[in-house]
């Protein structure tokens, strides 16, 4: 038979501890000032660290469907949320980025492609800058004391490197962009950069799903991307998609209405088309004088 004694010390030992980074008597489970959890026995067990693993898993897994789906069923809402509240069902915007980020790269690993990496000899014959930098890249090879036979391997995989690591480059220029063309939204720089952001996260799982169109081409006796019709209709599609997204996003996020809504949606669409042949021009000066 328990006596009211026993009870009040379960009571106790419940919800009174003391918070080993603030050193100060708490009665909650995490500590209102730095968010410390409290230490209970089973933490300490094997069992108990495996349902913090767990639970992290779980979480994250929860987040992670959580902000695809906002991303994809209602777009600019999931910065909206950033903005306002609430966020912590979902996932940050940088946090967000660079987890699409990671897939991208490993969809690229397992079909062998490379979307953002251009070749020493499209540098040289099919860019808008070709007949300016031939003679650049010529003296370069030459005091390389190499040859262009020699460099083009080198140059082309460390392109490639390149390519995947700092597709986060053209993220600062885009939120530029969205800055200047919702300049009357008065919104503060950082909703434009969380904007910037989602909208390179939906771009980079939509290449990541479009990858696999070729890859399973390729698989069914096709050309894959050495089709030059697959390669124009999924360029095609893919800007469609995002000039859709972007018309759609700048509803919540700016408020935008109307004919400016749609101009404005095709305006950042050419800006991002700019923003992707400038990541490659910096990418051939990266590759070139970096490496």
């Amino acid at each position: 038979m328990f006596t009211p004694g026993c009870i009040t010390l379960g009571v106790s030992d419940e919800t009174a501890w003391t918070c080993p980074t603030c050193v100060r008597d708490v009665a909650t489970e995490y500590c209102p000032t730095c968010g410390e959890r409290r230490l209970r026995a089973r933490d300490l067990r094997f069992r108990g660290l495996l349902a913090q693993l767990s639970q992290s898993v779980t979480n994250l897994d929860a987040r992670l469907i959580r902000t695809v789906r906002c991303l994809f069923r209602h777009p600019g809402q999931l910065t909206v949320r950033y903005l306002q509240g609430p966020r912590k069902p979902y996932i940050g915007p940088i946090a967000f980025f660079l987890l699409t980020n990671v897939l991208f790269v490993g969809m690229e690993t397992l079909t062998g492609s490379n979307v953002f990496a251009t070749p020493l000899a499209q540098h040289l014959r099919n860019q808008p800058w070709s007949e300016w930098v031939q003679p650049i890249i010529a003296d370069h090879i030459a005091a390389r004391g190499s040859t262009m036979a020699a460099y083009a391997p080198v140059f082309d995989k460390a392109v490639a490197d390149h390519a995947k690591s700092l597709v986060a480059l053209m993220v600062p220029p885009f939120a530029v962009m969205a800055a200047i063309v919702y300049r009357r939204s008065r919104r503060p720089f950082v909703a434009h950069a969380a904007f910037s952001l989602h909208f390179h996260a939906f771009m980079l799982l939509l290449l990541s799903v479009a990858l696999l169109v070729p890859a399973l081409d390729v698989w069914f006796g096709g050309r894959g991307l050495s089709s030059q019709l697959l390669d124009n209709a999924l360029a095609i599609a893919h800007l469609v998609l995002c000039a859709l997204y972007l018309y759609i996003a700048s509803g919540p996020v700016y408020g935008a209405r109307g004919a400016a809504r749609v101009v404005q949606a095709l305006i950042l669409t050419l800006g991002a088309m700019l923003t992707f042949l400038g990541y490659r021009f910096a990418l051939l000066w990266i590759t070139l004088y970096f490496d």
